[in-house]
């Protein structure tokens, strides 16, 4: 399996005239420092952002306006991935830089083919799939200080914007989805969206039946079939001919209208509906809530209620109030053709009623009130007779279109049954009993190296127990349980994973004061039980236990000035200089 490893990050801030750079060993690293809060962990979580994360990053830190350069390698070749706001650039080797002006999309895209990552996760409001941001490639290899003692696989920010990845995600990490998988679920969205675009389209033919009816004529059957009308056709049709397939244009272009009216009619309702409620959003996070941060009701997830998160509401209230004015004006464009098709059925008709004047026809009809059941003649002209002829034949020629689109669906439905089926023969269940025997060994050797046994582990059978890790034991032992996790996680993605296995970074593993013993344990783990050609990135304060590693790693001491030097600024400067060649955009 390749292997990701960091090779330096460079820091350069030009508002405060600051800079560092630091290189890494391919085997060990220590980040360290005497006082506590002087950068250790933004300096990981620089690594993951520079590369296109999103780490928590205080308010202290943003201001700093900082741009990143992260050298990275995958096996032998390396990669350099500049980074300044969500304007991120890529370089391969000796080729130019690629610019892109957004993490998501063809950046992700690329950095994915990189590293191997193959899963896909459905897009919130189209539902196809999409390469997920590096972030979902990250999560297995990276403990941060906060978030991930606390909560598995909750490492990075911004992860919501895919409704329950979490399980597809895991799954694929250790092996129990493949990149086969993916194709076949690319496949079925794509067929779901089409089935959801002819299933609009039925809509919209049923709409367009229903105002047919309303220019048909009511005429009995036995009318327009009768050899009397043949015979008053055929003397006729020289004069009606023309009349009747212009006729038969118009009344179809006025069902056609009609349809798209009654459709953007729809559109608009929908969206004045969202512009309320992102205006009410708006007004809710600058009247109603004073923090910086506020809690999701309904999930928990914490959003930011910065200047810049209010800012994109107004941005999608922009883009919805631009999509209604979009909405109106195609209206009134369809509202003035079916203005001028009605005037245009109005001289049609004019014409015919002229040649209706010299020819009637009658039909004869039994009056079910008449007692004496007398037959009576009611006069028909030509108008509603022709109007009738042309209505049916376009409600005919409708019906047959939604007899194929309804065949079309039913055809779709199958076809996405039966990629269901072939995707759960991609993984049998001696597989996924296969796998989920190993995490459960793995772990309990974990547990066990840790001395957390007091932790029941009897119900966490599978890599997706994660919650219940999280639950489980007192606060020192609960936390080198998740230790036990983390790692179990990072053994099963290099057993059964298909993805280049990234560098290991865990920052601060003496949670809840742990005990010297167990302290000592948990670096023993780390300097001894993992492979030789992993690299671990240790984020931790000065500890006697920490000597066993530190032998063995490049040390990064952090010093009282924090993260960033002034007296780097100038050399680093000069290296950001020298790494910006003529860039080509994605």
């Amino acid at each position: 399996m390749p292997n990701l490893k960091f090779k330096r990050l460079l820091i350069l801030s030009n508002s405060t005239k600051t800079a560092n750079q630091f290189e890494f060993s391919e085997t060990l690293n220590l980040i360290t420092a005497i006082d506590n809060s002087v950068g250790k962990s933004t300096l990981v979580k620089l690594l993951f952002w520079g590369i296109g994360c999103e780490p928590t990053l205080d308010t202290s830190w943003r201001t700093t306006d900082s741009k990143t350069i992260v050298e990275f390698t995958v096996d032998t070749t390396l990669y350099i991935v500049k980074r300044y706001k969500n304007n991120i650039s890529l370089k391969t080797d000796n080729n130019a830089f690629i610019n892109y002006d957004k993490i998501t999309g063809e950046y992700s895209k690329k950095l994915a083919g990189i590293l191997k990552f193959k899963a896909l996760l459905p897009n919130r409001n189209s539902g196809l799939m999409e390469i997920p941001p590096p972030a979902f490639y990250f999560l297995p290899f990276y403990i941060d200080q906060k978030r991930s003692w606390s909560k598995a696989w909750d490492n990075f920010e911004k992860l919501e914007q895919f409704s329950n990845w979490r399980s597809t995600i895991v799954k694929y990490h250790v092996g129990l989805l493949t990149s086969k998988h993916f194709e076949l679920e690319n496949d079925k969205a794509l067929k779901k969206d089409s089935k959801k675009t002819i299933e609009n389209q039925i809509e919209k033919i049923e709409t367009t039946i229903e105002i047919v009816k309303d220019y048909i004529p009511e005429i009995a059957n036995t009318i327009t079939e009768t050899k009397e009308f043949e015979v008053l056709t055929e003397e006729i049709k020289i004069d009606l001919r023309k009349l009747q397939e212009e006729q038969e244009k118009i009344l179809n272009k006025l069902t056609i209208l009609n349809g798209e009216r009654v459709y953007l009619e729809q559109q608009q309702v929908i969206t004045e509906k969202i512009i309320s409620e992102l205006d009410k959003d708006y007004k809710f996070t600058i009247e109603n809530i004073e923090d910086d941060e506020v809690e999701c009701p309904l999930c928990g997830v914490v959003h930011e209620n910065s200047i810049i998160n209010r800012t994109s509401i107004m941005t999608d209230k922009s883009q919805a109030e631009n999509q209604l004015e979009s909405i109106l004006a195609e209206l009134n464009k369809v509202n003035i053709k079916l203005t001028k098709a009605n005037s245009s059925l109005s001289k049609a008709r004019e014409n015919i009623n002229q040649i209706n004047k010299k020819y009637t026809i009658t039909e004869e009809t039994s009056n079910s009130q008449d007692l004496a059941n007398n037959v009576k003649n009611i006069n028909i002209n030509f108008n509603d007779i022709i109007e009738n002829i042309a209505g049916n034949s376009i409600k005919k020629n409708v019906l047959k279109d939604k007899a194929d689109k309804v065949n079309s669906v039913g055809t779709l439905k199958k076809d996405i049954r039966d990629i269901r089926k072939r995707q759960k023969k991609l993984i049998t269940n001696e597989d996924v009993e296969e796998i989920n025997n190993s995490f459960s060994s793995i772990f309990s050797d974990y547990i066990e190296l840790l001395d957390a046994e007091a932790v029941n582990i009897s119900d966490i059978r599978s890599p997706l127990d994660y919650n219940k890790v999280i639950k489980e034991g007192g606060a020192a032992e609960g936390s080198r349980a998740i230790l036990a996790y983390y790692l179990s996680i990072f053994t099963m993605v290099e057993t059964y994973g298909n993805e280049v296995k990234s560098a290991l970074v865990i920052d601060t593993p003496n949670q809840q004061e742990q005990s010297d013993t167990n302290y000592e344990k948990i670096v023993n783990l780390l300097t001894n039980k993992t492979s030789r050609k992993t690299q671990i990135l240790l984020c931790a304060m000065e500890n006697e236990h920490l000597e066993q590693f530190r032998k063995k790693a490049k040390i990064i001491t952090l010093t009282k000035e924090k993260l960033m030097l002034k007296s780097e600024y100038e050399n680093v400067k000069k290296i950001f200089e020298r790494v910006n060649p003529t860039t080509n955009n994605a």
